[in-house]
């Protein structure tokens, strides 16, 4: 299997530069990942990709994923999330997560 063109354009623009060192690892996982979550899942929904890209990082913080959190920040800015969105994210959730806690 080989990624999508889909996949590999979404790829390029959410982390421009350097791949991730799991790519070197394990190739065959990050090509199964990549084309599940940056092609089909992607394509499932209608949201636009500023929405999608909030909706991930209030994921990665109810998850407790931080540092998931710091890689996708950039990639959500790249994707048209301004720093005030992304800042108004950490503090919904630390309410709320809080709260529910």
């Amino acid at each position: 299997m080989a990624l999508s063109a889909h996949a590999r354009e979404t790829l390029s623009r959410l982390f421009p530069g350097a791949p991730s060192s799991l790519w070197e690892t394990d190739p065959d996982f990050m090509e199964l990942f990549t084309n599940f979550a940056l092609d089909e899942v992607v394509r499932q929904g209608d949201l636009d990709e500023p929405t999608r890209m909030m909706a991930i990082l209030a994921a990665l913080i109810g998850c407790q994923g931080i540092d998931e959190f710091k890689a996708m920040l950039p990639a959500a800015l790249n994707f048209g999330v301004t720093p005030v969105e992304a800042k108004e994210i950490v503090y919904q959730a630390a309410a709320y997560l809080g709260i529910g806690r």
